[in-house]
């Protein structure tokens, strides 16, 4: 995709909202419990705000022309493709228990009371079925994959089209996503960003790809309140979901 010259190197709108996730996620982790529902609002809302504020600046233009393909037919299909990349995430982890974390760390739907419960999974779907499939991706697939091309030269990143592939790129995004989460969940990063990455050079829309990123996480929480004792691992243990969320 080509655009016209644009003033600054262009970094910010897809940097901001992904570094802002992150220290928000370190400044939450230090504060006490009793604070952990307002930060379940908070910290999506801000980044939120920020993505919507570089927007209205005029930055994405890759995600504001009329989305490719974005049909009946793809929407579904895209949906199909988030639901397939939530067995990849699971799998691995049900086939070999020894890769989950030590227990402890999982997400607490009942943070702020059994009443609040609603609204708490209310509050972590929209962050983490919609804000981060948002940011994530705008970072990731829109500016990793492409500045992956140009960082030794003085081409403009912005010029270069999306989802187009290379080995250097799709090796840099895969690189990259897994350093945005834990050690134990790099199992599943490599395949779910790897197989994305594939549809994402089918499709060319970032939409698209928000829509698998989005199905997943959502479908991941959803196991998780809903799926409480649905499976067991190898070794026969119920497993739950919470972990992943």
């Amino acid at each position: 995709m080509q655009v016209e010259e644009q003033e600054g190197h262009g970094w910010w709108p897809y940097v901001v909202p992904y570094v802002a996730f992150l220290l928000l996620s370190e400044v939450g982790a230090r504060l006490p419990d009793t604070a952990d529902p307002f930060a379940l609002a908070l910290k999506p809302g801000i980044v939120l705000a920020l993505v919507l504020w570089f927007r209205g600046q005029g930055a994405y233009p890759e995600w504001r022309r009329p989305v490719v393909g974005m049909t009946a037919v793809g929407f579904v299909q895209d949906v199909a493709v988030g639901l397939a990349l939530t067995a990849v995430w699971v799998a691995p982890f049900l086939l070999f228990p020894q890769l989950m974390p030590e227990p402890g760390g999982e997400f607490d739907p009942a943070m702020a009371g059994a009443a609040w419960i609603p609204v708490i999974l209310a509050l972590r779907l929209f962050g983490y079925a919609l804000v981060t499939p948002i940011f994530e991706e705008l970072f990731i697939r829109s500016f990793v994959m492409r500045i992956a091309e140009v960082w030794e030269s003085d081409r403009d990143f912005r010029d270069e089209p999306i989802a187009r592939y290379s080995l250097r790129s799709l090796a840099v995004t895969t690189v990259v996503f897994c350093l945005g989460h834990v050690p134990w969940e790099w199992w599943v990063c490599v395949p779910w960003v790897v197989l994305s990455s594939l549809w994402f050079y089918h499709r060319r829309s970032l939409s698209a790809l928000m829509v698998v990123h989005g199905v997943t996480n959502g479908a991941l929480l959803a196991l998780a309140v809903f799926g409480e004792g649905w499976l067991t691992d190898v070794e026969g243990t119920p497993f739950s979901f919470w972990f992943f969320v």
